[in-house]
């Protein structure tokens, strides 16, 4: 996997997953368009497909400037993905 995300710990995780909800975390769009096109290439080797309509992404940044960037969609291979404020992961909302 590509080095990014947040450390917990002595860990850095960069993938958060629970059966088939999956939640990528990257400091920046380069980490995670990196770790999309990763992601992409291993569920394609086992015959699974990325569930466009279900992908989001969401910028967390401490800067009010970000808020006021209003960056639409996201760009990854063949997939569009729509910028949100928050998401529901495993029933929590998170913003």
């Amino acid at each position: 996997m590509v080095p990014s995300g947040i450390k917990i710990g002595k860990e850095q995780l960069n993938v958060l997953t629970y059966a088939d909800d999956i939640a990528l975390i990257g400091k920046n769009e380069i980490e995670i368009r990196k770790l999309f096109v990763e992601m992409e290439n291993i569920a394609r080797k086992f015959g699974l497909q990325i569930n466009q309509e279900k992908t989001k992404y969401m910028i967390v940044e401490r800067k009010k400037s970000l808020k006021k960037n209003k960056i639409g969609h996201l760009k990854i291979k063949n997939y569009k993905s729509e910028r949100v404020e928050s998401f529901k992961y495993l029933g929590v909302i998170l913003n």
